[in-house]
């Protein structure tokens, strides 16, 4: 079976990849069919948890964001930066 490089495939390369997949499954039996299908449909469904946790992310620091633009919250100059980064007591303010 030869490799492919799929961070440097183009979509060009799906129906060769496609091809080179019913090929395979072709060879298989119904168990192993099922067994691949079940397979697949959890890395999708995994996909999908990575997703979701992106999004919650995204909608914490979009709340932060909404928090400073109010003046709410806690905020630190560029110097209590640095200074929080280089001194450890000084990072309790977060």
């Amino acid at each position: 079976m030869k490799k492919i490089n799929f961070t440097k495939t183009s979509y060009m390369a799906i129906p060769v990849l496609d091809n080179e997949f019913m090929e395979y499954w072709a060879q298989l039996t119904v168990v192993e069919k099922e067994s691949l299908l079940n397979v697949a449909k959890q890395y999708v469904e995994l996909k999908k948890e990575d997703t979701d946790t992106d999004d919650l992310r995204k909608q914490l620091v979009m709340e932060e964001r909404a928090k400073y633009l109010k003046g709410e919250g806690k905020s630190f100059s560029w110097d209590e930066v640095k200074d929080m980064a280089v001194n450890k007591e000084k990072r309790n303010g977060l």
